[in-house]
């Protein structure tokens, strides 16, 4: 008696719609979701067409990782988007919010100055380094008299400006509060595109960078800014 030959099964094809798929969905993070939109289309379509094959087609699991990276790319598409929108606007808003900052600390550096200028005649200069408790305090360091001379009691958190491009001041040593009015005492580094100058009268106001080239800086201190305490 003769058997019929045993007859072999076809194995089951791989989707080519799930293989576009898996590889669209990664890509998807690449090209801002426009990948992960194929990813989609096709990974949906894979899964129909492996059901509707009865079993001739394979590649479920693929189709369902390129939909969900698909759909995770263009999730992120938007979001994307957004915070290119948001940067610049919190950029500013945190340039504003440290040059309030800066101004501030210019203020309490004025009263400080008024203070000096009440007990040694002057504001802080290499000249007064001839007391002793001021002794070494000239050039760059001649802030620190208002210190040495407890008018201040931390002045590098008051030297201290947050974003700063340029990070010096401009101190004009030697200048009394009996002095023209609006002569500049110190200039606070460069936030933005903005300083902030303080005047013999008390004055501070963040005025544009390039005003810089408008005022006399002969016989100005370039006085580092210490690094802000996060």
């Amino acid at each position: 008696m003769e058997f019929p030959p045993p007859t072999i099964s076809a194995q089951p094809k791989t989707s080519g719609l799930a293989i576009a798929s898996v590889i669209c969905g990664p890509l998807g993070f690449l090209t801002a979701g426009l990948s992960g939109i194929a990813a989609v289309i096709t990974g949906h379509m894979a899964l129909s067409a492996i059901k509707r094959s009865g079993g001739a087609l394979k590649g479920t699991g693929m189709s369902i990782t390129g939909l969900i990276t698909g759909y995770i790319s263009i999730l992120i598409l938007p979001i994307a988007i957004l915070a290119g929108f948001a940067a610049p606007v919190i950029l500013k808003q945190r340039q504003a919010a440290d040059r309030v900052e800066a101004t501030n600390n210019a203020k309490i550096l004025h009263l400080a100055l008024v203070e000096f200028d009440n007990d040694y005649g002057s504001f802080p200069s290499d000249e007064l380094a001839k007391e002793p408790k001021f002794t070494g305090l000239t050039g760059t360091r001649v802030l620190e008299q208002l210190e040495a001379g407890g008018c201040v009691k931390d002045l590098n958190h008051l030297l201290s400006v947050r974003g700063a491009r340029d990070a010096k001041w401009y101190y004009f040593p030697g200048v009394s509060i009996s002095g023209d009015p609006a002569r500049p005492v110190l200039i606070t580094p460069a936030v933005g595109d903005k300083v902030v100058i303080l005047r013999v009268d008390g004055s501070a106001k963040p005025q544009s960078d390039t005003s810089l080239s408008e005022i006399d800086l002969t016989g100005a201190v370039e006085i580092p800014a210490p690094k802000k305490k996060r």
